[in-house]
């Protein structure tokens, strides 16, 4: 197996005409790639016989509404340890040393609890530059943030929760609880052929929601390079849903079209995350939202995915046309990892919850394949092609 990974990579270097510091850099990949195979079995034996949990609310980009909150905490925790994602999650922070790579996560809330649930891997084992090495922007009262920045240690790169990065997407938001509303557009830089930028907070802002100003000492503009990879959901808000598939489609179009005429401007490697899998009481579309006289009812147990509409746009739109993370799973059984009514037993009193999931949980083990999507993609990754 590792024999055959050595011949290809050098196979690669020799038809491409590559220096031997990259040859050197695929062969380092590989040997992470060998130590994974050698060791993730017994990653999930000791996961799994570990009942603790992998991060906390000592988190400080965790999330205390989800950390242990729903009708089986113990089972959402169970899942996560047994499913190796720390494992994971480590090798492909130590495949991004190689490039110092940005790492950026743009969609709704399904999105944001994967960035907090790989950070918050990446915080407890010892990867983040310092406990202050954040910022995060908080409304005021909650401890929900609409955009979040994080750097790792000197020379692992940096993570980014940023849900409106270069104008692709929108979700219907309250104006007051607003991501960052900047002039990027990535769209219109790569029909300029320009390079991407990702607008973003400096790391001295307050941990406070504030108003994007291009002028204003806290915000920051960070060019995104062909060794950064940003990831996409088109998300579950559906005034919304539609125009954002349509923008990351028109935007993937471009891109190509760019590189069939040799004018790749070095952009960021793009990637796609599998739409969130919910368990409302709608059995015909596989637990999407269901009529309002539903949202009262426990989230159901169990759902057929494959009647989910979001799930199938994902698979039909997406599926050929960039990476793909997570379009293996199949999380129809997994009702119960819902926050749902959190510990309240009367079914008939206050909405439901069956989007959001308990934590630790199923948000760990979609961070674990886009950590697997990075090792794979640091392979690739060395010629300038993001496409299957």
């Amino acid at each position: 197996h590792i024999s055959n990974i050595f011949t290809h990579l050098v196979t690669m270097a020799k038809l491409s005409q590559r220096n031997i510091k990259l040859i050197v850099s695929l062969l380092l990949v590989a040997c992470i790639i060998f130590l994974f195979d050698i060791d993730s079995e017994n990653g999930r034996h000791l996961e799994g016989t570990d009942n603790s949990r992998p991060y906390d609310t000592s988190c400080p980009l965790s999330m205390e509404k989800y950390i242990g909150v729903g009708p089986d905490a113990q089972g959402s925790l169970e899942y996560s340890n047994e499913s190796g994602a720390q494992s994971v999650i480590t090798h492909a922070l130590e495949s991004n040393q190689l490039t110092d790579g940005k790492i950026v996560i743009v969609g709704d809330s399904h999105m944001r609890q994967i960035f907090s649930s790989f950070a918050c891997f990446a915080h407890t084992a010892g990867y983040w530059k310092d406990d202050n090495a954040y910022t995060s922007a908080i409304f005021p009262g909650w401890d929900i943030y609409y955009d979040a920045r994080l750097k790792l240690k000197e020379g692992f790169g940096e993570m980014f929760y940023a849900p409106t990065a270069g104008k692709i997407q929108a979700y219907g938001w309250p104006e007051v609880k607003s991501p960052i509303n900047g002039n990027e557009d990535w769209l219109k830089s790569c029909r300029d052929r320009k390079p991407f930028y990702l607008e973003t907070y400096a790391y001295d802002a307050p941990n406070v929601l504030e108003t994007y100003s291009e002028d204003d000492a806290k915000f920051e503009k960070v060019l995104l390079g062909k060794e950064d990879m940003v990831f996409f959901n088109a998300g579950g808000h559906l005034g919304q849903r539609d125009g954002n598939v349509q923008h990351l489609t028109e935007l993937l179009d471009c891109m190509d079209t760019a590189r069939a005429e040799g004018d790749d401007t070095d952009w960021p490697k793009l990637a796609y995350v599998i739409s969130n899998q919910l368990h409302f009481h709608n059995l015909e579309e596989g637990g999407a939202y269901g009529g309002t006289d539903d949202r009262n009812k426990f989230c159901l147990e169990e759902v057929d995915g494959g009647n989910n509409p979001f799930l199938n746009e994902d698979k039909d739109v997406f599926g050929e046309k960039l990476t793909t993370v997570g379009f293996d799973l199949d999380l129809g059984k997994m009702g119960n990892f819902h926050i749902g009514k959190g510990s309240k037993t009367d079914e008939t009193v206050g909405f439901t919850d069956c989007a959001h999931w308990t934590m630790p949980g199923v948000p760990d083990i979609l961070a674990s394949k886009m950590a697997e999507s990075m090792l794979i993609t640091t392979i690739k990754g060395f010629d300038s092609g993001n496409r299957k």
